[in-house]
């Protein structure tokens, strides 16, 4: 009998404080920034990496690139459905703060998450 596939678990940057890098397939770079006193997150596209163009993706400039914006809330896209957190492998759904005068909310859909580097605010501090 072969061994049992394990799903990694998701990671909630809401969960614990931190700064977590956060690589797309499509090469862009979120900053996801938890360690703010009064519990607001923040999040920053920081670049797009040169993807080769085999990869069948073309990234291009989103309002606020570079800026730090209100994160409400991630998740990533399985089974069909939104869960909170965000996990290798999947799409990362990111609600933002209104980035049009006359929206509720911005939401936004990455490419597959290749990688989360987390930082937790006790690392950063030594």
């Amino acid at each position: 009998m072969g061994a049992a596939m394990t799903t990694p678990a998701p990671t909630d940057p809401f969960s614990v404080p931190g700064i977590w890098p956060v690589t797309t397939a499509s090469g862009a770079r979120h900053l996801i920034d938890t360690t703010h006193p009064d519990r607001t997150a923040l999040i920053t596209r920081v670049a797009v990496s040169p993807v080769p163009p085999t990869a069948g993706f073309t990234p291009g400039a989103l309002r606020r690139d570079g800026a730090p914006v209100r994160l409400l809330a991630v998740q990533h896209l399985a089974a069909g459905g939104a869960h909170d957190g965000i996990m290798v492998g999947a799409d990362m759904l990111m609600t933002l703060e209104p980035l049009a005068e006359d929206a509720l909310a911005t939401v936004r859909r990455t490419t597959p998450v290749v990688s989360i580097i987390a930082a937790c605010a006790e690392d950063l501090d030594e």
